[in-house]
This record gives C-alpha cells, structure tokens and sequence, in this order.
C-alpha cells in the first residue's frame, strides 16, 4: 500500500507534547520531514531529543502572533523548500469554569490560542502553499465543537468555530489545488488536564495522545486527489459514560 506521507514537509505546532509530539514521530516514521513549534525553549528541545530525527527541525514560536507565524513558514522554506502539511494542534483549555467565574484576559487567551491562532496560521501557511498548487492543512478541534457541558463554554466556542472555519477554508483552497481536514477528537491522556488545573487523574482503559495522534496521521495518507472532510475519534472508555450517537 502507497505511503503518501512520506517525502512531504509538515509543520505541527505545539509539538512539544501530547497530540503534537506524537504526530510528529509518527509522521518522521513514516519518512516525512517535521517542523515542530513551541513557546518553551526548554520543552521544544525535549521534544527534539526524543524525537532525535535527521528530518526535524524545531522552531520557538507562540502559535497567537503574527510575526512568529512568518519566521515559522520562512524557516521552514529556507530549510526545506516548501511546505506541504500543516497540522494546527497548539490549544490549551486556560480556564475550565463557570463563564461568570472567568476574566476578560481569561476569555480572550482562549478564544486567541484555540481559535484565532490556528486563523492565522493558516493564513500565513497559505501564502506559502498556493504558488505551489497543493497543500493540505489539519486543524483540530475538540468534541466540544459538537456536545456541551458546564464549565466549557468559552473552549467550546472556540473549538466550534474551528469546525465552521475549515469547512469554509476547504472550499478557498480547492480552488488552487490544496485542501483542509478537521480533526475532532475526544478524551485522552495529555497535558491538558495539568494546564487548565483541572484533577489530572484519568479513568483506566482511556487513549493515550499517541493513540490518537494515528488518526491525525491517517488524515494526511491519503492521494492528493481525496480529501477526509471530517474524523471524530472517541476512547472507547469515555463512550461508556457518555452516549454521542
């Protein structure tokens, strides 16, 4: 079976942990050349040694600003001459509470990382992908795009405009060749608990952030001439508790 991952140039933002770091070894697997980014320099260079490929090159940059977007493409070019994939995976939950219990600053860092970001980023990458007729961008969201719970209002807004936003962004990008997949997965053992200082226990038999990182890889390997609009990924665990069909 072709492998249609290999040979290209991909950048995955936060790709210091969790979904970001997992895709990114999966993609050098499978014989791709990675750009990951990251705001902590002592955390981008942990990842660069786990990951220890010839094909890695990891770039300090905060996913929120402009100017950091533009020395992520140009250094991606000068490195490799192109770019052909970009995953947008840097998200953080911030604040998970009641809306009344949140700041402005609080408020406007979610709605910047998990929105806004991943707008400009796909802005910025764009210019770079549409003189060369092809290019595909992954933007993940959240289950919070589709089903609701307290405390989740100002990510879930987010993650819901995420959705809108790629279905939208598709439809600009077939016009010259390239293509935008979202990918929406559920529950799974990262970071993210830790950073939104929320309990980081995790109920047995939950996915781990490289379980999930296969299906982001799996919306990438497919011909150019096919696009998956859509993929939603539970943990079988999590469907126990909570029905969504």
């Amino acid at each position: 079976m072709k492998n249609y991952v290999e040979g290209k140039v991909a950048i995955v933002t936060g790709g210091t942990s969790g979904f970001g770091l997992e895709t990114a070894r999966a993609l050098l697997a499978m014989g791709a050349a990675v750009v990951i980014t990251g705001r902590d320099e002592d955390r981008l260079l942990k990842a660069t040694q786990s990951l220890a490929a010839e094909n890695l090159l990891a770039v300090q940059a905060d996913a929120t600003e402009t100017s950091h977007w533009q020395h992520v493409v140009e250094t991606t070019v000068a490195r490799f001459g192109r770019i052909d994939v970009l995953v947008n995976n840097a998200g953080a939950g911030i604040k998970i509470a009641a809306l009344e219990e949140q700041s402005d600053e609080q408020i406007e860092a979610s709605l910047a990382i998990n929105l806004t970001a991943a707008i400009k980023g796909c802005r910025e990458v764009i210019r770079a992908m549409k003189p060369q007729g092809r290019g595909h961008i992954i933007n993940i969201s959240s289950v919070c795009a589709n089903h609701a719970w307290p405390g989740w209002t100002v990510y879930s807004a987010a993650k819901a405009g995420i959705v809108l936003f790629t279905r939208c962004l598709h439809l600009e990008m077939a016009a010259w060749g390239g293509k935008a997949t979202t990918m929406i997965p559920a529950a799974a053992i990262t970071g993210f608990k830790v950073a939104a200082d929320m309990p980081a226990t995790w109920p047995a038999g939950f996915p781990t952030a490289a379980d999930f990182a296969r299906t982001i890889v799996q919306a990438i390997d497919v011909p150019d001439n096919c696009v998956i609009e859509e993929l939603t990924i539970w943990g079988t665990e999590q469907v126990k508790t909570l029905n969504p069909y």
